[in-house]
């Protein structure tokens, strides 16, 4: 491996770091990827940080389970089962359980208000106020050209054919 094919670089290969650490990684694999990080400063930096959570986790022991504990944890388990339900529904309903609602409500309401303020609310206008674009003068074109649409209308109506003949 060369700086250009760095496991960190790539994302199908960030695993070989996690499996040379984890001691999982085949010998011939293990041999390149040493001789890699030589080279490359991240990689060296990851196996030593790889190397003292791996240290760490050696080092922990686990406290001892006592010798009663299934017994405490099934008692605990049927009292929950035996509970009646307005406590279920009281324990549901504590702070802790909704805290977060409260970053998710805030966000809401944020938008809400920046919705609100960027599209104020159009009052209500009066009809008479309306009106006032129209002028007199148009008003009475209006009245003329609807009264010669309706003079029109009749006169086809006089002049159509009756029924039955037709030229050809």
């Amino acid at each position: 491996m060369n700086w250009m094919d760095c496991p960190l670089q790539r994302e199908e290969t960030a695993d070989l770091l996690l499996d040379y650490s984890a001691r999982r990684l085949d010998a011939a694999r293990a041999v390149l990827l040493e001789r890699h990080m030589e080279n490359c400063l991240e990689c060296s930096k990851f196996r030593a940080e790889q190397a003292v959570v791996w240290d760490a986790l050696d080092r922990w022991e686990p406290m001892p389970v006592s010798t009663d504990f299934n017994r405490r944890l099934w008692q605990r388990i049927d009292a929950a089962a035996n509970a009646p339900w307005y406590r279920s529904l009281a324990d549901s309903l504590r702070f802790a359980n909704w805290k977060p609602v409260f970053p998710l409500a805030a966000a809401i309401l944020a938008i809400a208000g920046g919705f609100l303020l960027d599209h104020p609310g159009k009052e209500v206008a009066d009809p008479a106020e309306s009106v006032q674009g129209v002028s007199v003068t148009q008003a009475d074109q209006l009245e003329q050209t609807l009264d010669d649409i309706q003079m029109l209308r009749q006169l086809d109506t006089a002049n159509a054919p009756s029924g039955g003949s037709s030229k050809m």
